[in-house]
């Protein structure tokens, strides 16, 4: 397992704050609205986690589709293997969205120049394998509680670095706060589909029936 150290008592966040009106990609079950945040399920990089004891609700968004992608259906693909299949099923489940917040978020950066201010790289918490997941996952908590007007965290994407990744925290911004700009299953959207086949090329990931 990877070695990821703990946050540090006394943990203060650079802060990025990302204007009024900006537009951000989703890619997230059918089932849950484009504004809808997830309340504590699965296991992830940064959630779930829990602040005095109260799940923290979460939601993870992108600066482009690609990036939304690439940290979603592609996310579990190894760049080593051989053939790279995702299964036309798995991608049927999905909706593509698009949303933005109608205020300021004020964001904790996660960037190489700001993580190396704690004494650690992406290598330890950005760039770390899911058997770490617990270990960073206290890195999303310390952060939340250290800054109560801390609306979320932003980083470089790991697997489309041509972008950023965010996750805003439940417990700061309000559904009401997001507009749904767009929001369509893949399943019924065969621009969007082939949206994402044209991506998966890039890395020569298939999609298979």
């Amino acid at each position: 397992m990877t070695s990821v150290p703990a946050p540090p008592p006394d943990l203060r966040c650079n802060v990025l704050v990302l204007p009024a009106g900006t537009e951000l990609h989703r890619v997230h079950s059918r089932n849950r609205r484009a504004h809808e945040f997830n309340p504590g399920f699965g296991s992830s990089r940064f959630a779930p986690f829990t602040s005095a004891g109260i799940q923290v609700p979460t939601m993870y968004a992108a600066t482009s589709f690609g990036c939304a992608a690439y940290e979603s259906v592609f996310h579990d693909i190894d760049p080593a293997a051989v053939f790279k299949t995702v299964p036309l099923t798995k991608v049927e489940e999905l909706a593509g969205s698009r949303i933005e917040i109608d205020r300021n978020l004020k964001l904790a950066r996660l960037f190489e120049p700001d993580l190396n201010k704690w004494g650690i790289t992406r290598q330890s918490l950005i760039d770390t394998p899911p058997s770490s997941y617990k270990s960073t996952r206290a890195w999303a908590q310390a952060i939340h509680d250290a800054d109560s007007t801390l609306d979320g965290m932003i980083w470089t994407s790991r697997r489309f670095d041509e972008a950023k990744c965010l996750i805003l925290f439940g417990t700061r911004v309000d559904e009401s706060a997001i507009d749904v700009l767009s929001s369509d299953d893949f399943a019924n959207t065969p621009d969007l589909l082939d949206r994402l086949v044209e991506l998966g090329r890039l890395s020569h990931i298939v999609l298979t029936l």
